[in-house]
């Protein structure tokens, strides 16, 4: 336990303190035994009156929404009240994450010693120091936003994408700023096909296991077949093959003797990682459908001008198969003709209702409009619908959602149903209904949701979040689990896997037994 004070700016309120250490070292308050003083259970420990975390937090986050809002062309209310709360030191943990619960970011403290040990002094490591981890983790919190209705316990779904639009997020992000630009290009002679600042994340990690660069590093050839489906390890292939695009527009626009190339190279990375969701499915997206929305965007921003190498990087890298740019094709042209005459809440409302039947609703559904968003930066209207059991004064709402993006002449450009095209006549999805009501799912609290799980059947289920801020989870109650099994919805592990065991192996962050000896 830290006696901390509250945190505080300077004295003209910039929030900048650049004579802190970044590595103080670690005091453990002691009695007159020479032993560690306990309150509660837990070590008192000398106070640092720092304020580096905050401060590089506070930057990264809000340099990350002012670049999502550009890219995205709408305001960003994140967080409760549109405030996001952090906490730069809330746990002893080589870890930091966004609560989707809680609306909030949480970053842990990291206690370590380099070799030779014992012999060196214990130093602190905020997570929330590095640039890099804050705007990741920020970056979180800007997917969950502007995608809200998606299912976070999606294990290679949502969550797999999330790591990577995060990792994006920070990569892009951080071509805005000039200084990390010239820093960029002094260090690669202008030659971004290699690794290099940009695609290195994590590089404390690097420092703490005495080797590599990072923990995760952009550039690399990783495929679908040899990562795992750990949703960080996952997630690199969707990232890498991204950074092989920037480095491929990048290059385009150096041919063109464009000054600020690589600042407009990461501008449209940016336009292309916010705009995809708008075009991928609400509720269960994977990374199939992540890859035909960055298809979509370029058809409808870029004139179809980075296609083929979008098309050729996702094929090579396994995220596409020998028939998703058919399937993609066969979507487009099942689009219906629609035309939104304006973009407020009624008209939008009565052109839903009035073309049920175009969109694919069966006579025992209904839709309501969630919300509707206007993208100022290309004039699309941006519209989220809820399925509905039944329709008027007396339907059941269901948590299973759809989306609508309409272009600036009012013309419909994409639809992705509440309901997958296999379901049909839409039997089998009141067959579903019927199966969970009796066996009580919807008695929780929570909407029924029709959804597909990975790699299996359709089926229903009702999911109620639970617990708040640093510990939650979500409780799914479904046809196989009617009482309820828990599932993660927070992926905690920055290290994870064998990179978790090279910090154990390393020896250098301490476990509080280590602390106490």
């Amino acid at each position: 336990m830290c006696r901390s004070r509250p945190p505080t700016a300077n004295a003209d309120g910039s929030f900048r303190f650049p004579d802190e250490p970044r590595f103080p070292l670690f005091e453990v308050e002691r009695g007159a035994d020479g032993r560690p003083l306990l309150r509660n259970g837990l070590q008192v420990w000398t106070p640092n009156d720092l304020h580096r975390g905050m401060t590089t937090t506070f930057e990264a986050a809000n340099k990350v929404k002012d670049a999502v809002e550009d890219w995205s062309g709408r305001h960003l209310a994140w967080g409760v009240d549109e405030i996001l709360v952090i906490n730069t030191h809330a746990f002893i943990d080589f870890n930091a994450f966004y609560s989707p619960s809680a609306k909030k970011l949480f970053f842990g403290v990291v206690t370590y010693r380099l070799s030779p040990v014992p012999t060196t002094p214990i130093k602190i490591f905020e997570m929330a120091s590095s640039w890099e981890i804050a705007a990741h983790e920020t970056g979180h919190a800007v997917h969950h936003t502007l995608k809200q209705n998606a299912d976070p316990s999606v294990f290679v779904g949502f969550r797999t994408w999330g790591e990577s639009f995060a990792d994006q997020v920070a990569m892009w992000t951080g071509l805005r700023d000039p200084g990390r630009v010239r820093s960029l290009l002094a260090e690669t002679s202008g030659d971004l096909a290699t690794s290099n600042a940009l695609t290195r994340l994590a590089e404390v990690f690097a420092a703490l296991v005495g080797e590599g660069t990072g923990l995760r590093d952009a550039f690399h050839d990783k495929t679908v077949s040899d990562t795992s489906d750990e949703v960080h390890d996952r997630s690199e292939v969707l990232t890498g093959a991204m950074y092989r695009v920037f480095v491929s527009i990048y290059g385009d626009l150096k041919r063109q003797n464009r000054e600020r190339a690589v600042e407009e190279a990461g501008a449209i990375m940016g336009t292309f990682l916010t705009g995809t969701t708008d075009y991928t499915p609400e509720n269960t997206p994977t990374l199939e459908d992540v890859g035909k929305a960055y298809l979509k965007v370029d058809k409808e921003f870029f004139g179809g001008r980075y296609h083929h190498r979008l098309v050729d990087e996702l094929t090579r890298r396994e995220i596409f198969n020998v028939n998703s740019v058919t399937a993609w094709l066969a979507h487009e042209a099942a689009v219906p003709h629609l035309r939104l005459r304006a973009t407020n809440a009624e008209e939008v409302d009565a052109l839903v209702q009035a073309n049920l039947d175009r969109l694919g609703i069966g006579p025992d559904f209904g839709l309501i409009v969630q919300s509707v968003t206007r993208d100022n930066q290309h004039g699309q209207t941006i519209v989220r619908l809820q399925l509905t059991l039944g329709r008027g004064a007396g339907a059941v709402l269901l948590a299973t959602h759809g989306i609508l993006v309409f272009r600036a002449d009012g013309r419909l450009a994409d639809y992705h149903a509440p309901l997958p095209p296999d379901v049909g006549s839409h039997a089998l999805a009141m067959a579903l209904i019927d199966h969970g009501r009796r066996l009580g799912l919807e008695r929780h609290g929570a909407p029924l949701s029709i959804v597909r799980r990975t790699g299996g059947p359709m089926t229903v289920e009702a999911r109620v979040l639970r617990g708040d801020g640093l510990n939650v989870w979500l409780e799914a109650f479904t046809v196989s689990s009617p009482h309820g099994e828990r599932r993660e919805v927070v992926s905690r592990g920055w290290a994870t896997g064998t990179k978790a065991d090279l910090l154990r192996r390393a020896g250098t962050v301490l476990t509080a037994k280590e602390l106490e000896e």
